[in-house]
């Protein structure tokens, strides 16, 4: 009886841990059916992807992949539309002084944090205060120039500027934190997810896992006219920006930023709608105006229209990009689409040279009349020949052209790891051979190229920069070293002006004037990609500063 009993016994254990077993099993299976979804087409969730955050606090954080999710819990004052325009986002009303060096800011009543309490004036003044501390913080140098904050109540406030600068409102587009929640914390501790869990954006987090997993839920309360039936994010953390590509390759995550180099990965396949949009990067080359050839306005035309900038873009960058005339994104408000650069033509390219060196010949003969270089000789004698005084124009045939520039060779520096740039230099160099002038490319290391720039060991110079978020391109047109008197004139006037059609109308000037001058060569902004499953509905409006930009219009296809 007792050695039934222990049977008895037995079997009931036996059955209550297999009960307890399939109960656990099937517990563990719907959350890992709810969270890590294993097949993405069959889930509600919008499925991203993050690099592993060092951060999610955004004012800390630099992992672009982040900052991106970061957006979509987290406002600013202004936010960048998918233009490259700043548009006002937590700003109900604001004023700039006569003066350029105080603005008056009044903020939504009804913006909140996800908490429900009310996004303040001191929240802004806290943020501006903690970027400060933080030089290594992407947006220091957006309040840097910030001298003070004068709060007159919880939705009024006064930012002091140390000088006039005419694009501050571009530059108050960094994201708001909590001063309740952050406020009094340690540097160890302002990092922490734990104390970072409270925005005042569109999505608020729902939960998250440390290295795993972020879900996004939507705020409900949010002040913007969002779609309520906005689907819910489920962001998987990944060790780097090539699993990022691969998991959308694999239906495994449904929006990935791409480069020029994947996107034939994408390309043809009917999973995938592939968005192109305008991006940062901007390519261009510099003069040298040490050069005497180059100083002259009729031999940098010459160049220009001799350089085929259409078919560079299609064949060194893959038709990827747009033409532009100056470092701005074309869709800024500021950029000034009805100037065109010199346009491609041989015989134009051919006359500009002979202007120019009649012009440069007749120079060098009444500056150095006595002179013996080679150079100058020849120069000489071609003058001579056509009979020039000091009032008559010269007029130089082939046979002159050739003679004068027998001598010249060109030397074209570019970075040998950019591979692009690499087939644009080697192209500008056949484009001058047409016209008659020899240059050779000289492949440099990163080093050497940045050597070979500031030490001006160079004629011509194929480099590129990244547009900053706010669109001033001064720093750009300094850095070039034009010898150019009124350009300077004009850049003085935008440092002093205070208000945007003022600024407009004096960019049109500066951009008229490099073109009109051929300052440089401008080849164009390239553009960057977004791809997405087709298993989303509807549009996104990218860029390169915000790639999710109306995601809350995506809905699953039925």
């Amino acid at each position: 009886m007792k050695r039934n009993k222990i049977r008895l016994l037995t079997i009931v254990l036996t059955l209550v841990l297999v009960v307890v077993g399939c109960s656990k099993t099937s517990t563990d299976n719907n959350k890992e059916e709810a969270v890590n979804e294993n097949n993405i087409q069959e889930s509600n969730y919008i499925h991203l992807t993050m690099l592993y955050p060092k951060s999610t606090n955004p004012i800390l954080n630099t992992e672009k992949s982040v900052s991106y999710i970061m957006n979509l819990i987290y406002d600013g004052l202004f936010e960048i539309d998918d233009k490259y325009n700043v548009q006002p986002r937590l700003v109900d009303k604001y004023n700039m002084s006569s003066d350029g060096k105080t603005m008056d800011i009044t903020l939504l009543s009804n913006a909140k944090w996800h908490d429900g309490s009310e996004v303040t004036s001191s929240d802004v003044d806290f943020t501006i205060d903690l970027i400060k501390k933080n030089k290594t913080s992407p947006y220091y140098d957006l309040v840097s120039d910030i001298q003070s904050v004068g709060i007159t109540n919880s939705k009024n406030f006064t930012l002091k500027f140390t000088e006039n600068n005419p694009f501050e409102i571009d530059k108050l587009t960094f994201p708001i934190v909590s001063k309740n929640k952050l406020n009094g914390l340690k540097d160890s501790e302002l990092s922490l997810s734990k104390k970072n869990s409270i925005g005042n954006g569109p999505y608020k987090i729902k939960e998250y896992v440390e290295r795993q997993h972020l879900i996004l839920e939507r705020n409900e309360k949010y002040f913007g006219d969002l779609p309520e039936n906005r689907k819910e994010i489920f962001v998987k953390v990944v060790p780097d920006i090539e699993s990022q590509t691969e998991m959308v390759l694999s239906l495994d995550s449904d929006i990935a930023n791409i480069s020029i180099g994947e996107l034939s990965k994408f390309e043809g396949k009917k999973e995938f709608n592939i968005t192109k949009y305008q991006g940062r990067d901007y390519e261009m080359v510099m003069f040298n105006y040490q050069n005497n050839y180059l100083k002259n306005v009729n031999i940098r035309k010459a160049i220009a229209a001799s350089v085929d900038r259409e078919k560079i873009l299609k064949d060194a960058y893959v038709d990827n990009g747009s033409l532009t005339n100056f470092p701005l994104n074309t869709t800024s408000k500021y950029y000034d689409a009805e100037i065109k650069s010199i346009p491609f033509n041989k015989e134009s390219a051919e006359n500009y040279l002979k202007k120019g060196l009649a012009t440069l010949g007749k120079k060098l003969k009444l500056e150095n009349p006595n002179s013996s270089s080679e150079e100058e000789d020849k120069t000489q004698t071609i003058i001579e020949d056509n009979n020039i005084n000091g009032s008559a124009s010269i007029q130089l045939d082939k046979a002159d052209v050739k003679r004068m520039l027998a001598d010249v060779e060109f030397k074209i520096i570019v970075s040998k790891d950019n591979e692009e740039r690499v087939k644009v230099a080697n192209m500008i160099r056949e484009n001058l051979q047409t016209i008659g002038i020899k240059s050779i490319v000289s492949e440099l290391e990163d080093e050497a190229m940045t050597k070979a720039l500031e030490k001006k060991e160079y004629d011509m110079a194929v480099i590129g920069y990244s547009l900053s978020s706010v669109p001033d391109a001064r720093n750009i047109l300094k850095s070039l070293n034009i010898e150019d008197k009124k350009l300077d004139s004009y850049i003085i006037s935008l440092s002093k002006s205070n208000s945007e059609s003022e600024t407009k109308r004096i960019y049109n000037q500066i951009q008229n004037h490099v073109v009109k001058n051929t300052s440089f060569i401008s080849i164009g902004v390239l553009d960057n990609f977004i791809v997405k499953n087709k298993r989303l509905n509807g549009d996104i409006y990218p860029n390169y500063f915000d790639i999710y930009k109306g995601i809350s219009n995506l809905q699953m296809t039925k």
